[in-house]
């Protein structure tokens, strides 16, 4: 029964004994902290350390890290590091732990720091030199146009542009790598194992055709302009052509056949030479502006056409026939 009763308990003193070191390594910690730490604090780091190395021991690795890490922030000491190094190591995140382990070879200790203080950065040392060779990388290259510019996402986190090309430390397993243009993303899933360097390419389609600018010449504005014009030229013409014929009667009537007027009748027959001129300036400008307003409205692009069925808009067009030029429209 002795016999018995001492295999069952050498496991629990062990245990027990176990805490106690690591506890003792806690409290030689806050001594080793450049920076004075009251009681309170010491007292609530050790007791995070223990509970680390409570779950440390049972597996449950991700609760141990936690403690770890509360305990180094309150009580930062190589012994805490090394420990939350090793956790890192064990839940796959290896480049997190490497730069774990180079914290703790980098803490500045006093002359007088405990011995274990110093064996955790050897420690330290050694494993990470371990470590190192196991970390995978990922060299992500792009291939096809990258317009304005390329983002590369790894995991969510964009890849500094240096490092395009460049053997790149991850952890083991999936990674998710990304490359975003202004009008397109292209994605694939890349696995790499331990130790491995793992390359992944991604090709950018074809760069989207420019979009034709828009014919933005005011075809209709000169059209209707030309047109106005053309209209007025022809109707002072017209008017003045009138008139013009009205006068040519009576000077007929007063001067004769001949146009040999008294000098009575010279004002109206001053008056008849400028309402021809009138009348010709007219029409050389009602021409002339229809034949510029008719061929820019006939060529301004038409409106686009509706998708759903609306009512009819207003509409103008010109028109021009033999002697006689309008526009017609409907409202």
């Amino acid at each position: 029964m002795r016999a018995a009763s001492s295999r069952t308990t050498r496991p629990l003193r062990l245990a027990a004994a176990s805490l106690l070191a690591f506890a003792a390594l806690t409290i030689a910690a806050a001594e080793a902290r450049a920076q004075p730490v009251d009681l309170e604090t010491k007292s609530a780091a050790r007791k995070l350390g223990v509970e680390g190395q409570k779950l440390f021991e049972s597996g449950d690795v991700a609760g141990a890290l936690e403690k770890f890490n509360l305990a180094d922030s309150l009580v930062p000491a190589p012994t805490l590091g090394l420990r939350a190094a090793r956790c890192l190591s064990l839940l796959g995140r290896l480049v997190e732990a490497s730069e774990r382990y180079l914290d703790v070879t980098r803490m500045q200790l006093d002359r007088s720091a405990p011995a274990v203080m110093r064996k955790a950065q050897v420690d330290a040392l050694t494993e990470r030199e371990k470590l190192l060779p196991t970390i995978p990388s990922l060299e992500v290259t792009i291939e096809g146009p990258t317009g304005a510019g390329v983002t590369v996402i790894i995991d969510a986190k964009a890849l500094p542009p240096a490092l395009l090309g460049q053997k790149r430390p991850v952890d083991p397993g999936t990674h998710r790598v990304e490359a975003k243009r202004a009008d397109t993303t292209v994605a694939r899933d890349v696995t790499v194992k331990p130790s491995e360097a793992g390359q992944v390419m991604l090709k950018l389609p074809p760069l989207p055709a420019k979009p034709k600018p828009p014919d933005t010449f005011p075809y209709r504005a000169v059209g209707f302009s030309g047109l106005a014009v053309g209209v007025a030229g022809m109707l002072f013409g017209g008017i003045n052509g009138i008139l013009a014929l009205t006068t040519d009667q009576k000077l007929v009537t007063r001067c004769g056949s001949d146009h040999s007027c008294p000098p009575a009748a010279w004002p109206q027959a001053d008056a008849f030479d400028l309402m021809r001129a009138f009348t010709t300036a007219g029409l050389v400008v009602g021409v002339s502006g229809l034949a510029v307003g008719i061929p820019f409205l006939l060529a301004a692009p038409g409106p686009p056409r509706p998708t759903t069925e609306t009512p009819q808009a207003a509409r103008i067009d010109p028109w021009i026939g033999l002697g006689a030029a309008g526009v017609r429209g409907t409202f």
